[in-house]
């Protein structure tokens, strides 16, 4: 036991007592949540962007364009006041979120018709960048009271995906829909219209729980909250996982080639040199939780956000990162000793960050549906269970404790085999030279001892 703790000591001590431990705690939340961050910084700190937008068909539809550009003058002042804000103190977190491209809307009115040379000419300034885009305004759209749709044709290179083509539609379907009830009702009757169409607000709230004899109402749920902090947790727990398992690829690759493991082996067995190297790798893992959940709760604390955090979820983050760990540190392991280079062992590893980034892919489908058969699936899947369950169990819906014990035990159960498999696979590949052996004698190995 003594040389177990000996090599797990040196094992921690190699991950966390370097610098590019430290690089790599500040590199790796950047690289995965570095671009919703972005985006909130560039939206207010990059310039406003003018967008000239010409509208034809003007004349055809009196007085629309007015109050298009009123609406403009109006949305244009409201960016340049927030722009001139340099601070905002906000509890809610959906704000972060929501601010989108920051752009000023230049309405120029234009009466002549188009034909397809004329839309040909102007295509060109916009792709010369002298102007953003033009619409085409179809005839009496005000005054038609059909009840036909009517189409109007937005032109520019990002017309998809064009804030200012939202915008456009937004205020066009209000101010025509204001302007046709004025020139069919009263004012009398368009307020009872108004009021008769008054929206409907339903509000998703939290359950009603009961503490004791003490009940605690509900409260009002953010959407964006409720996506992005399980979202968050389980990009934690993958973080976490990735961080402490990569090096142990590279430390059993290294003593291996420097032929260290061979003097190792003088002193000490495959077995003891194995289980002290993930235990220090396990102790790693969760100097990098501490380190990352201190950080989260000190900024959580300075936004007011810390009633937020599921610290009710601490104990069975932990559990799952311990296994998690093990599991995937041992297959890290097996690995490195299998090889002789890391070019050769990229081949045998990519099956292994395929499964270890599967919940990646599909967590929106499991936010949703935290109960349905994929969530429950993955649950039982020994690579996704550490960060499918814990991204369950951060959704506040209430998962089965058969589905959450059971799910642990396959986790404990896959992760012992794999360490006992992983161990054999080591004590034969750590004093293996020549060819890189192939995967039925990796597995003849596992097997077999």
């Amino acid at each position: 036991m003594r040389k177990i703790l000996t090599i797990a000591w040196r094992e921690y001590r190699a991950m966390v007592a370097t610098k590019a431990f430290l690089i790599s705690i500040l590199m790796m939340p950047i690289l995965m949540f570095g671009g919703l961050a972005a985006m909130s910084m560039l939206s207010s700190i990059g310039e406003l962007k003018e967008r000239r937008i010409l509208i034809y068909g003007v004349e055809e539809n009196p007085g629309l364009f007015e109050s298009l550009q009123a609406a403009a003058e109006q949305e244009n002042a409201r960016k340049r006041q927030a722009r001139e804000t340099t601070s905002k103190a906000t509890s809610n977190p959906r704000d972060d979120f929501a601010s989108g491209p920051q752009e000023l809307f230049n309405l120029e009115a234009r009466n002549e018709q188009l034909d397809d040379a004329a839309r040909a000419e102007i295509s060109d300034q916009i792709r010369r960048g002298e102007l953003y885009a033009f619409v085409e305004l179809p005839p009496n759209l005000v005054t038609d009271n059909s009840g036909a749709g009517f189409k109007v044709n937005f032109y520019s290179q990002d017309s998809s995906l064009s804030e200012a083509r939202r915008w456009l539609m937004q205020n066009l379907n209000r101010i025509v829909q204001e302007s046709r009830l004025k020139l069919s009702f009263s004012d009398e009757q368009i307020h009872q219209i108004e009021r008769a169409r008054a929206p409907i607000m339903v509000a998703g709230l939290s359950l009603v729980e009961r503490r004791g004899e003490e009940i605690q109402g509900a409260e009002e749920k953010s959407e964006m909250l409720d996506i992005f902090l399980p979202m968050g947790l389980m990009m934690l727990m993958f973080m976490v996982i990735f961080m402490a398992a990569q090096p142990m690829l590279e430390t059993v690759l290294e003593e291996k080639s420097q032929r260290i493991a061979e003097v190792l082996l003088g002193s000490v067995s495959p077995t003891q040199l194995m289980i002290g190297k993930l235990l220090g790798t396990v102790a790693g893992s969760l100097t990098i939780f501490a380190i990352y959940m201190g950080g989260s709760y000190f900024a959580a604390q300075q936004r007011g956000w810390t009633e937020h955090l599921p610290l009710h979820l601490l104990h069975w983050f932990l559990l799952f990162q311990i296994f998690g760990v093990l599991f995937f540190a041992s297959i890290f392991m097996a690995v490195g000793a299998s090889v002789s280079q890391l070019k050769e062992a990229q081949s045998l590893l990519l099956p292994v960050w395929m499964v270890m980034m599967l919940p990646i892919f599909v967590w929106l489908l499991i936010i949703r549906d935290p109960l349905g058969p994929l969530a429950v699936g993955m649950s039982y899947f020994p690579p996704s269970i550490s960060t499918t369950m814990i991204l369950r169990l951060a959704t506040n819906q209430a998962i089965p404790q058969l589905q959450l014990f059971t799910s642990l035990a396959v986790l404990i159960v896959s992760t012992l085999v794999i360490v006992v498999l992983a161990g054999r696979i080591f004590r034969v590949g750590i004093l293996w030279q020549g060819n890189v052996p192939k995967f039925n004698q990796l597995l003849r190995w596992a097997l077999r001892g």
